[in-house]
């Protein structure tokens, strides 16, 4: 087996473990019934809050570790964290050890941007494609089978939501497992690059080899693997880290001074916000809704697993709609966050299961399919390298925001749940305020003429050799 595709392999085992934990979808209904009995309060606004606010705190340090580690630790932590949450939910009870619960998930989830960029610096650039569609149906697949489970196991009373548990740890156990069995990494982006950017006046760039890999006489057979600067040329730690910091701001500032880009940035970076507020919140909606304690049928379990078969059906069928984003992007993005708000604002407003179940799963595919327009279109105006950079910016940004939500919205106010989402849907209709706004603007500019010569349909750029990213192993 080549080497990249048993790389793949070992990657995509571990993405499906890692997300079979069928316990998440009844995580709300366990914590308050025994043994662990905490009640609606506790869980609104003592434990829930503390994943978003840890995740926010770790997630800066985590991506620069992630580059100086060179991937694979970060990787075996993000292991390691699933391991003690789940033993934490099975062993431990009380509000501290839940809330201790919700910082070790954070530790789990903020490590996930490792797992998202290991692959682009094991493999060559000609199995981007391939690899991107592997992982990503692996990762799906595992959240697909899990609420499946969810569902099945509980449904037939094979399993009570403790047991659940069980079949958790397992899976993420396995997941650590193999995370220790991939491969390392020699190469990152900045701690650790054998070659690197420099952006030109006309905001494209050139590679040069990093001096650590350029022998003395600049035939590029030094000695590989050092950090940047140069490993062996006795510049301090510090010196080092200055050099790394300056590299990520010239990227910063290439990135984000196209405009087209900052657009996207700004809607991902709300709109993400927005879905981990309701992710984190919905489970606490619906058991106000319909109480465990009716003794009726939940089906949590089969709601996951529709709005996540249907996400990765959108997602990938987005692939093959090329529309000329650069003129209906932000109509599109206005137009749906319109729909979003109103969804929230009637599942706040409604008593009824059925409702908040539907308009939950409408919800979380129109987010997945307008996240993966906006990737494509944040991705193909970046360079490969600087993926990972604005991918941490974006996220940084929607989890600042969403931990001034939380703390306004779930810990000062202390809403109710059905009172949190109409001001989740409001948020959305606000969102939608601002894009239709950019969108009259740009129309208006264009003119009739203007839109005509664009077009409805992506124009096909012309294509170029693909190159190999920073800290790329293989040659393409």
């Amino acid at each position: 087996m080549d080497t990249w595709l048993r790389t793949c392999l070992l990657l995509c085992l571990y993405g499906f473990f890692k997300e079979l934990r069928p316990s998440e979808p009844f995580l709300t209904e366990y914590l308050k019934q025994p043994p662990m009995n905490l009640t609606d309060d506790e869980l609104t606004y003592e434990v829930y809050p503390v994943w978003t606010y840890s995740y926010l705190s770790l997630l800066v340090g985590v991506f620069l570790l992630t580059d100086l580690l060179r991937y694979k630790p970060v990787i075996v932590a993000e292991g390691i964290g699933y391991v003690i949450t789940w033993s934490l939910l099975l062993w431990a009870r009380g509000v501290p050890a839940m809330q201790f619960m919700e910082f070790m998930y954070g530790i789990a989830t903020s490590t996930e941007v490792a797992y998202y960029t290991y692959i682009y610096a094991k493999v060559a650039g000609k199995f981007y494609q391939r690899v991107t569609s592997y992982t990503r149906a692996a990762i799906l697949t595992g959240r697909f089978l899990s609420a499946v489970l969810s569902q099945v196991l509980t449904h037939t009373g094979a399993m009570s939501y403790h047991d659940l548990n069980y079949v958790s740890l397992a899976s993420v156990s396995v997941a650590f497992i193999l995370a220790c069995l991939l491969p390392s990494v020699s190469t990152s982006v900045y701690f650790h690059r054998q070659q690197y950017y420099v952006p030109t006046s006309e905001g494209n760039s050139t590679i040069q080899l990093s001096p650590v890999h350029q022998g003395q006489d600049g035939s590029g057979d030094g000695a590989g693997g050092g950090a940047v600067g140069g490993a062996g040329t006795g510049e301090s730690w510090m010196a080092k880290f200055k050099k790394v910091l300056t590299l990520m701001m010239d990227d910063f500032k290439v990135a984000y001074s196209n405009k087209y880009l900052l657009k996207w940035s700004v809607w991902w970076a709300f709109a993400t916000c927005g879905n981990f507020q309701v992710g984190n919140y919905i489970q606490p909606l619906w058991e106000q809704v319909l109480p465990v304690e009716k003794g009726e049928t939940l089906y949590n379990g089969a709601v996951e697993a529709t709005q996540t078969l249907l996400s990765a059906l959108s997602a990938f069928g987005v692939g093959y709609v090329h529309l000329n984003w650069e003129l209906l992007g932000e109509g599109t993005l206005a137009v749906i966050s319109i729909l979003d708000g109103v969804l929230l604002v009637v599942m706040g407003l409604s008593y009824n299961i059925i409702v908040s179940y539907s308009n939950y799963i409408v919800f979380r595919v129109s987010y997945q399919v307008l996240i993966t327009i906006a990737s494509y279109q944040v991705a193909k105006n970046l360079r490969e390298d600087s993926y990972g950079l604005v991918f941490g910016i974006n996220m940084f940004m929607s989890l600042l925001l969403q931990s001034l939500l939380t703390l306004i919205v779930v810990q000062v106010l202390q809403l109710s749940p059905h009172t949190q989402f109409i001001v989740y849907g409001v948020y959305f209709l606000v969102l939608a305020l601002l894009f239709l706004t950019l969108s009259i603007q740009s129309l208006s500019r264009m003119g009739c003429a203007g839109i005509r010569e664009a077009g409805m349909w992506e124009q096909q750029p012309i294509t170029h050799p693909q190159e190999a990213p920073l800290g790329c192993v293989e040659s393409v």
